[in-house]
């Protein structure tokens, strides 16, 4: 029954209007698991070939169409490309529209064969945007080639064009707009040449991400190096010239630029763009790299939202079309490899728009070269260090019972002055990894592979700070309660009398029942740390 009515908009297909033809079109998108075989099949007999091939164009445009379509097409790639040999131009135009979506590499032959022998002016951009899709960079310098020979004249005799003013208008626009197809594909395929930053000339406003209960934190370390900021919605926002002062501060995790109109936006994406564009995008971006020659800065957009599905990933990508659009070629969507990233975070009912640059480097935790799964960020290890700085023996000898790849402790050396530095820790990975951070840092530690509850000093620390091992399945509560009874234990025996100890965990429930009755440390307090959907606690003890 739904065979024969989807069989019968097909033939509606021939004589539709706009209207009709976008009806149908939505009925197809409401089931596409059937609706694809029928089309493909239909389009095999050779019915309505040109019409058929518009709709499924039009209706791959979605992510969840497209892998749907690719199923539908299975083995029968070939009769796609046998399609740019029909002899309708407009048949060919959409088949090549179609290829270009798929974006495989298969078709590349079939399309340079086409490509070769269309005569057909209007056709042809539509098989460099094909190629391009399709193609790798060694494509780039093959459409390079093209286009010299195009721009030279010596692509077309003049038998292709017709005497006609009229016609040869026609086509010297249809030539027009294969150059600039040309010209795109050449630039998308070609290795993107990134901007030089320059730094800024004048202040600008800057926003420093952290987690919400961590921004006084960022905000006491900010003042510490005479930056005047305060608390936002989105972050603590400064406004600052220099980032590699910015970037001296190590509590917050990354720098974002907020542009001018571009809150509160309604979920457009010609909205957005076009906000974006009128922020003047472009002239930021070139007030603070090296641009003499005006070329396109390349960009990813992410869009920050609790509910990410095929409709926002359709989202975005309508957004990049338009802002390549409006910037007239000087912004380039580029997501595997860019220089600025376009952040639109989502709030309940509206959005707004963000820069942030990657054409700058975070160099603060370039020592961390290796890391394991359950390594604490650096941020976080910066951020305890701060809290616990009060307390912090400038002469101290400092142990990392847990130490990792050693983050804690190269973190705890940036702080405040220290006489040595040890870290200790079972897995001999991780003593490895960190010999390898702690030489990157430039800092001396002492790196010991082995177990804590069996490891002897014969003189004590001063200091014990750690990033608590935990496990994240309830049923080896017990394994780390015995764990953690066994180490509180342990800590006079590597901790002098007077000394202090940081404990950083996320089980604090866990801790603080292993603390009852250990009258051999007090507490000195207790510090939330607010870190991604976790909240550990940095245990501040003092041994008695």
């Amino acid at each position: 029954m739904k065979d024969s009515y989807y069989l019968s908009l097909i033939e509606k297909l021939t004589t539709s209007d706009d209207k009709q033809r976008l009806e149908i079109i939505n009925t197809f998108s409401n089931d596409y698991n059937n609706a694809f075989p029928l089309l493909w099949s239909t389009a095999l007999r050779g019915d309505n070939i040109r019409g058929v091939l518009g709709v499924i164009r039009d209706m791959i445009k979605k992510e969840k169409a497209k892998g749907i379509f690719k199923r539908t097409l299975g083995n029968s790639k070939d009769k796609l490309s046998g399609f740019l040999e029909n002899s309708d131009a407009k048949t060919r135009k959409n088949a090549c529209a179609i290829i270009a979506e798929l974006g495989d590499s298969y078709y590349l032959d079939a399309l340079y064969n086409g490509y070769q022998a269309e005569n057909q002016c209007f056709v042809r951009p539509s098989y460099v945007n094909a190629i391009s899709n399709c193609g790798r960079a060694s494509d780039g310098e093959k459409l390079q080639n093209t286009l010299d020979a195009l721009i030279t004249n010596k692509h077309f005799s003049d038998d292709d064009f017709s005497e006609d003013k009229k016609s040869l208008s026609k086509n010297e626009k249809h030539l027009n707009e294969e150059k600039i197809a040309l010209k795109r594909a050449i630039a998308k395929l070609s290795p993107n040449a990134f901007h030089d930053f320059k730094n800024f000339e004048n202040p600008v406003p800057m926003i420093l991400t952290a987690m919400d209960d961590n921004f006084q934190i960022t905000l006491n370390d900010l003042k510490e190096k005479s930056i005047k900021a305060t608390l936002t919605a989105e972050g603590v926002l400064i406004n600052e010239k220099d980032l590699n002062k910015i970037y001296s501060c190590r509590t917050f995790y990354e720098v974002i630029f907020p542009l001018d109109g571009c809150k509160n936006l309604e979920f457009s994406s010609k909205s957005i763009a076009s906000a974006i564009i009128k922020s003047n995008i472009v002239d930021f971006l070139n007030s603070c790299h090296i641009n003499p020659n005006n070329t396109p800065y390349y960009y990813r957009i992410e869009y920050k939202t609790t509910n990410f599905n095929d409709e926002k990933t359709e989202f975005v990508k309508n957004i990049s079309k338009e802002l390549d659009t409006l910037s007239n070629d000087s912004m380039r969507n580029s997501p595997s490899s860019y220089e600025v990233e376009i952040r639109i975070v989502e709030t309940k009912k509206s959005c707004s728009a963000f820069v942030k640059l990657y054409s700058f480097k975070d160099y603060r935790f370039d020592y961390r070269y290796k890391s394991l799964p359950s390594s604490i960020n650096p941020v976080s290890a910066a951020i305890v260090m701060k809290s616990i700085s009060k307390w912090l023996n400038p002469v101290a000898k400092i142990i990392d019972p847990f130490c990792g790849t050693g983050t804690m402790l190269i973190e705890r050396s940036k702080v405040k002055s220290y006489k040595t530095l040890t870290g200790v820790d079972i897995y001999r990975t991780a003593i490895e990894d960190a010999i390898i951070n702690t030489k990157l840092a430039k800092l001396k530690i002492d790196l010991i592979a082995d177990d804590i509850l069996e490891y002897n000093t014969s003189e004590l620390f001063d200091e014990m700070i750690s990033n608590m091992p935990f496990e994240s399945k309830t049923s080896a509560h017990n394994l780390s309660f015995d764990l953690y009874n066994d180490f509180i234990n342990k800590i006079p025996m590597l901790v002098k009398p007077g000394g202090m100890v940081f404990l950083y965990t996320v089980e604090k429930n866990l801790f603080r029942e292993n603390l009852i009755d250990k009258n051999h440390l007090q507490l000195i307090d207790e510090i939330k740390i607010v870190t991604g959907g976790l909240t550990p606690h940095i245990f501040v003890l003092k041994v008695k």
